[in-house]
Parts: C-alpha cells; sequence; structure tokens
C-alpha cells in the first residue's frame, strides 16, 4: 500500500476503532515487518490491552497474563514519547533468546527484534504504550530501513491514537452517567478501574457524609472506606472480583450484595455491587478515568421513615409513634428499637401498640407491610 493510502487508513482508524487492527497489517507490511501491535501495559491496578495486527490471539493473552514485564518493556520505560528505537540495542539478546518469553512468545511468532514507538498518552510512570512492530531474523537484516519507515508514519500515528482516545471520551458520555445516576432514587457510586470514585449522587453524598457505616476517605484519591472490618473485607472483595469482571476477567462474580453494618445501631444498608459492561472501544477503556463499577446502597430505615411520615399524616400518629413505626418498617423488632433509640422496652412496646390501634393492624409484621406498601 502506497504512503498517501496508510496515512488515510491510520486516520480513518482514528475514528473507527474497528479498523485499527487491519490498519496496523497495512503499516506491517509497509516497513517490512511480521506483525505489530498497539499496546498498553498498565501500572499496577489498572488495566492492560493489546491491538494486534498479524498476530497470536491465544498468545496475547498469554503475553498479558504472564509475560508483560519482559526485558524489551523494561528496557522500553526509558524511552522518551514520540522517539522511535530499536529492541535489540537495548537489551541483552543472548538473555532474551534463552528466556520462557522468548520461546513462548516471539518463537512461535516469527520474532528476533522490535521497533517501539513510544505514546505520549499511553506511555506513563509505572507503564509503557504505544506502537511495536516485530522483525523476523531475516527482516533484521534491513532493521535500519524498517525504523526509517516507522519514522515517516509516527507522527501520524501519534495523531491518530490521541484522536481515537478524544473521541472515546466523547462517546463514553461523562454527562450522560451523572444525569443516569442522579435519576436513580437511591444512593448510587460509580467507581474506576483504581477503586476510586468517579462520580456520586445526591443520594449518596448525603448518605456517605454521615458517615455510619461507610464514608469516603481522602487520600491521593476519594475511595470507599466501611467502619467495620467486616463489612469492609465483603466490599473490597466485591469491588476488586466486579473490576476484573468489568476488565474482561473470567474470575467468578460472587459478591454483589452485601449489608452495610451501621455503628448507630440503625438497620444496615443494603449494598449492590454490579460490574459495568465495556464499551465497544473497550481497549482504548483502560487508559481512562471511565467508571467500571456500579455500587447501589439502599437506605431502608429512610425509605420506611418517608412512608412512615405518610402513615402519620393519614393516620395521626405523634412523632414517637412515627418513629417507631419507621424503625419496624425497617424491620427491627422491639428490642433493637429501643436499644437503637436509648429507651425502656415497655416505652417501645406503648407506642407500638398505640400505632397498631391507630392504623387498624394487630402486630408488628402487619405494621411493616402496611408500612411498606405506601409509595415513595
Amino acid at each position: 500500500m502506497p504512503h498517501a493510502q496508510i496515512v488515510d487508513a491510520i486516520y480513518q482508524s482514528s475514528i473507527r476503532y474497528e479498523l485499527w487492527s487491519e490498519t496496523l497489517c497495512s503499516i506491517v507490511d509497509y516497513v517490512g515487518a511480521v506483525a505489530g501491535n498497539i499496546v498498553y501495559q498498565a501500572p499496577r491496578g489498572r488495566g492492560s490491552f493489546l491491538i494486534p495486527g498479524r498476530m497470536r490471539e491465544d498468545l496475547n493473552s498469554l503475553y498479558l497474563q504472564q509475560y508483560a514485564q519482559n526485558p524489551y518493556a523494561r528496557a522500553y520505560g526509558t524511552v522518551k514519547p514520540g522517539e522511535v528505537v530499536l529492541g535489540n540495542t537495548m537489551v541483552d539478546v543472548a538473555a532474551v533468546e534463552r528466556s520462557s518469553f522468548y520461546t513462548d512468545i516471539c518463537m512461535p511468532q516469527n520474532i528476533h527484534n522490535q521497533l517501539f514507538m513510544a505514546h505520549a498518552s499511553l506511555h506513563e510512570p509505572g507503564g509503557i504504550g504505544g506502537v511495536a512492530l516485530f522483525l523476523s531474523r531475516a527482516q533484521d537484516e534491513h532493521a535500519a530501513e524498517a525504523l526509517k519507515r516507522l519514522r515517516l508514519l509516527a507522527s501520524h500515528i501519534e495523531r491518530a491514537i490521541d484522536l481515537s482516545l478524544h473521541v472515546n471520551r466523547i462517546e463514553s458520555g461523562p454527562d450522560l452517567a451523572q444525569r443516569l445516576i442522579n435519576a436513580m432514587p437511591d444512593a448510587a457510586v460509580l467507581i474506576g478501574s483504581r477503586g476510586e470514585i468517579i462520580l456520586l449522587n445526591t443520594a449518596a453524598e448525603a448518605l456517605l457524609n454521615e458517615a455510619d457505616g461507610i464514608s469516603i476517605r481522602r487520600n491521593e484519591r476519594l475511595s470507599l472506606a466501611a467502619q467495620i472490618p467486616e463489612t469492609s473485607f465483603r466490599m473490597t472483595t466485591a469491588i476488586r472480583q466486579a473490576l476484573t469482571v468489568a476488565e474482561g476477567g473470567e474470575t467468578p462474580f460472587t459478591g454483589g450484595a452485601f449489608p452495610v453494618i451501621r455503628p448507630s445501631g440503625l438497620p444496615p444498608y443494603l449494598a449492590t455491587i454490579t460490574p459495568l459492561a465495556p464499551s465497544s472501544s473497550a481497549a482504548w477503556d483502560a487508559t481512562d478515568s471511565r467508571a467500571r463499577v456500579l455500587l447501589q446502597i439502599v437506605d431502608t430505615e429512610a425509605k420506611a421513615r418517608l412512608q412512615a411520615r405518610r402513615l402519620r399524616t393519614m393516620c395521626d400518629l405523634t412523632e414517637a409513634e412515627t418513629r417507631v413505626a419507621t424503625l419496624i418498617g425497617s424491620g427491627m423488632s422491639l428490642h433493637e428499637i429501643a436499644r437503637a433509640l436509648g429507651v425502656s422496652p415497655n416505652t417501645i412496646k406503648t407506642h407500638a401498640a398505640r400505632c397498631f390501634a391507630k392504623v387498624g393492624v394487630r402486630s408488628q409484621a402487619a405494621l411493616a407491610r402496611l408500612v411498606a406498601s405506601i409509595p415513595v
């Protein structure tokens, strides 16, 4: 393919993610290589990706799982964005050829040397990213010419990758995400790839500011913190599993729902964690702060409180009777209510009996059902 057509294909890929693999194959042929990829090897705690051009899919997965930290990758950490280098000038080739990385990844794909171009938006401390093209032993004899040809394309590839990332950020619709979670009646938190808080709705801000069992931890980045160790363990485990699933992992997701125990003695919050499906351009997602997980927190006591206040208006309950109806509606026993309110069980029994008489029921279960049936 002529140079002008290659450049045109590169820019078309910038706005149509699905074309990148085909375009990489054209770049591979133009430069004189056997294969290539766009790679992002992430800092710890984030998702890596690889967009292949004429590479074995099974070995791509093996590479990311076991061989991302290889001699070439370590050497490329010193390459400046925009610079194009020849891999074998930066490593001990004899040592590489004795390694399992060479046996498992390079030999099956006829890779003897490689060209690497670091990209500013993908290349960051603790990780590397850019374009890699792979040369066979025979092609390595013309490595200088291959290097020259890649440098002719380098500025176009850089701009196209930046444009791809920009298009992906626009398509992710952060304003839409905020509007969607604001429409949720319960507390909702969107969580990013490092476990950081991306977005909160108004209900979540209010609930977390109460710091009754769960709150915001304000360190280097905002994250969630549970006050009870058991809750903290379950929440951390569930978020970690959900992030793995959201980034394409095959780990079974078993921890979607759990109670958040509240030191106040009020009924626990009910938390649900859901991994979010990747977008159609999922590879680029790994480089941004897009939400990977949705956490929803239901305050059963608050919902019951609203329902009980409506019951108060309808049945002329006192403030004390309304508090008792609220807690019965949220599932607490009379002894638990007495403990939470700091009064005697007999006082609670008296208020409960008056509630029963005013609303026309004969038991706690019936009152709880009635409260739950009132629309909020």
